[in-house]
């Protein structure tokens, strides 16, 4: 499933990418919650699939014509670790994902023609039809438990598409659990024994030629590299940026293994998790139900589509 350096991008990147070594035992893939918060990039597509059908239906009852947008490559999103943990195949294959998601960019927009199509004030009614109004028209107030009150348009066609495949109240689900995931990153991140194992990483990191202090700080100098690739223009920078970001993320791979960084976060995500309210264990249930009935409904419309269209 880790083929992630699409033919564009293997042939950008080819120069300096080397294979992972193989042979290395298995490190620990820590996901908060059980991955109850986690999508598969497949079961990503087959939600997306069943979502954009349902925009379609509802923009078409109030009369806009709506064209489904194709589903993006989620297997580089799904992959990503919510630590900042890296793997040595991955980092091998696509350093951070950083210059490869630049390169997959974002499918066309086949609604673009659509509303360029349109005068400019039924342009905006298919807008507000679409994604509603940030301040006209009724609200849905979610109020996120040590974060901040959201308020979601609640006659828009995106809310209408949301409630028929996940079932209402969704919205207000998400937004808790994803709170309660970032906590149980922010807690995990700050246990004494990850504190250790980032100070080991660090080190490493240092006799390698690199004075970082944080996980992010390998990212932050890729990005910098594109910035400047930006500005130069052009394939061979964009190589030579790539070319920083395999190297770079390998290096970085490598000593999160020698520091067992993905072993102390994974203890310290068991012991947070088990410190867990009985409140939160309750919303996080009600979640997964919502989630297992979503999929298993969107699986079935997208069976019930293939069927009919086949000849």
């Amino acid at each position: 499933m880790r083929r992630l350096l699409w033919p564009t991008a293997a042939v950008l990147l080819a120069a300096g990418c080397g294979s992972a070594s193989g042979g290395e035992a298995p490190v620990p893939d820590p996901r908060p919650l059980g991955r109850a918060a986690d999508f598969t990039a497949a079961e990503r597509t087959v939600l997306h699939h069943a979502e954009e059908a349902a925009v379609q239906r509802c923009m078409e009852r109030r009369g806009f014509t709506y064209r489904p947008v194709p589903a993006a490559d989620f297997r580089r999103s799904a992959e990503s670790s919510p630590y900042g943990l890296l793997t040595s195949d991955g980092a091998a294959q696509d350093g951070y994902g950083m210059t490869g998601g630049l390169l997959q960019g974002q499918p066309p927009d086949p609604n673009a023609t659509v509303r360029a199509a349109l005068p400019e004030q039924e342009r905006r009614q298919w807008q507000r039809a679409l994604r509603g109004s940030r301040t006209e028209g009724p609200k849905q107030v979610i109020d996120v438990p040590g974060g901040p009150t959201v308020r979601v348009p609640a006659d828009s066609c995106v809310h209408e598409a949301t409630e028929e495949v996940y079932g209402k109240g969704w919205d207000e689900r998400y937004l808790l659990v994803q709170g309660l995931r970032n906590r149980v990153v922010k807690k995990a991140m700050a246990d004494d024994g990850v504190r250790e194992a980032v100070a080991r990483w660090a080190d490493c990191m240092k006799k390698e030629g690199h004075a970082f202090r944080e996980l992010q700080d390998g990212p932050r100098a890729v990005q910098r590299a594109l910035d400047r690739a930006e500005e130069q223009g052009g394939r061979a920078a964009l190589q030579k940026a790539g070319r920083t970001e395999l190297r770079l993320a390998r290096l970085d791979a490598g000593c999160q293994r020698s520091a067992k960084l993905a072993e102390a976060v994974d203890a310290a995500q068991t012991a947070v998790e088990r410190a867990l309210p009985t409140a939160d264990q309750s919303a996080l249930s009600a979640f997964r139900t919502a989630r297992d009935q979503a999929l298993a409904k969107a699986r079935r419309a997208m069976k019930g589509m293939a069927s009919a269209s086949a000849p």
